[in-house]
């Protein structure tokens, strides 16, 4: 076997590092994704218990913790989305597309929305009827939740 001289041995030391680091960023992305995916599921579980106290079938305390947890997370959501981490770019582990990115403005203004609708709905568990907050929760459903996976979000298999 030929030796190596110093530089080839560095080099080959540099492309081992290269090569781990790729993978270790691979890793931590889909530790991303993941991460965001389980926040959106809190996020769903959030809303049911607020559509079953809308219903009838759930507590009004229930309802109060729901959405003063939706509240605290919806700072957090533009943080979850972090380049790289599209469905283009990580086929059958992201969701989320492309255009999330490409129209960052319209998915930030998405999660304002969502924001707004979360504080009338807080207001509404507070004070109104389950009736109200079902009228609410609906129109959070329709133009807050959906609004963003309408247009950010691949449609889920199944």
């Amino acid at each position: 076997m030929a030796r190596m001289g110093k530089w080839g041995t560095l080099a080959i030391v540099a492309l081992g590092v290269t090569a781990l680091g790729s993978t270790v960023v691979a890793q931590d992305k889909t530790s991303l994704v993941k991460d965001r995916q389980a926040f959106m599921k809190a996020q769903a579980a959030d809303n049911k218990a607020i559509n079953d106290y809308a219903k009838g079938i759930g507590a009004k305390a229930d309802a109060e913790k729901a959405i003063a947890d939706l509240q605290a997370r919806n700072p957090k959501i533009l943080a979850l989305f972090v380049p790289g981490t599209s469905s283009t770019d990580m086929p059958g582990v992201s969701n989320a597309k492309a255009v999330v990115w490409t129209d960052h403005d319209k998915f930030a203004g998405v999660v304002a929305t969502l924001k707004g609708l979360e504080a009338k709905q807080a207001e509404l568990i507070k004070t109104g009827t389950p009736e109200a907050v079902g009228a609410a929760q609906a129109d959070l459903g329709k133009n807050g939740c959906g609004a963003c996976h309408g247009t950010f979000r691949e449609k889920l298999p199944g």
